[in-house]
């Protein structure tokens, strides 16, 4: 049975993480845009065909930083995703107990 004061813990939560939230949104889309940024750069600087200029920009310390950067961003995001919707399942289960137990049964 999930209690009142929990309920109200995680609308909380859900409240003073919304503007993280969208925080985080924005830094994701920042970063796979700089991922695609470093890679054109990178291309632009290598010499060769298509396939080798692609390659030695996949393998450039700066598309390897740019895609840790990107990955870090998607976790982090992921991860308070995961927590919010939690706290919305807590809610909802809580508001479901109590709508039964107001209906008595």
């Amino acid at each position: 049975m999930i209690q009142e004061d929990r309920a109200e813990a995680a609308l909380e939560f859900l409240r003073d993480t919304a503007e993280q939230y969208g925080q985080m949104r924005g830094r994701v889309a920042y970063t796979e845009g700089k991922l695609r940024r470093v890679k054109a750069l990178e291309m632009l600087n290598k010499e060769g065909g298509l396939g080798m200029r692609e390659a030695q920009a996949l393998g450039s310390d700066a598309y390897i930083a740019a895609l840790e950067d990107e990955q870090n961003a998607v976790a982090e995001f992921e991860t308070l995703r995961a927590k919010r919707e939690a706290a919305v399942l807590t809610i909802e289960v809580w508001r479901s107990q109590n709508s039964t137990r107001r209906q008595g049964l």
